[in-house]
């Protein structure tokens, strides 16, 4: 039994060590089995790895009068560009990151738009809204598909559901604020 229990354990840490030397191997493979996942999958992945309470990041870029919006590579719907707050780290720190690392990109005049705990888990939203810093956007990282600055009067309809809110609030948003003075 000792020897049928050792071997076991054996097989399952090369078996291991075989999938994160594909994964270093053949950065995208990740994104491609994880997208093959159903959400609650992923869901309990992210659970699993991360602080009891998940802290996500929702990105507004503005460039005028227009927000970029993404494509990752295990979605088929546009989205904002996010990410999760790591451990020891400010809202701007990691906005900061996340777009530097996935799209090469700065934001400016940073500011918390709300502060949002999702009902029936364990994660916090925090939405950010930044202007681009510089010109340019190019996709640093396989989870990024593809990406395109809309007008936010032309937003596309295939957005995913959990940004729509934040979306929804952002433009009430931003037509109080151009709206002028009673």
């Amino acid at each position: 039994m000792r020897s049928f229990l050792k071997k076991t354990a054996l097989a399952l840490f090369l078996l291991g060590a075989l999938t994160a030397l594909l994964f270093i191997l053949f950065p995208g493979l990740k994104y491609e089995v994880y997208r093959r996942l159903s959400p609650p999958v992923r869901w309990d992945i992210s659970y699993a790895v991360a602080d009891k309470f998940v802290v996500g990041m929702i990105y507004f870029v503005e460039r005028g009068d227009e927000l970029l919006l993404v494509r990752h590579s295990y979605q088929d719907k546009w989205a904002l560009p996010g990410g999760w707050l790591e451990r020891n780290e400010s809202f701007e720190e990691s906005a900061r990151r996340e777009l530097q690392e996935e799209l090469g990109i700065a934001i400016e005049d940073f500011e918390v738009l709300e502060v949002t705990k999702v009902p029936r888990s364990e994660i916090i939203n925090v939405a950010i809204r930044g202007r681009l810093g510089g010109e340019g956007v190019e996709i640093r990282d396989a989870e990024i598909a593809g990406f395109q600055f809309f007008k936010l009067a032309d937003l596309p309809e295939d957005i995913i559901y959990t940004h729509k809110p934040y979306i929804r609030r952002y433009r009430r948003t931003r037509a109080e604020q151009s709206a002028p003075p009673q």
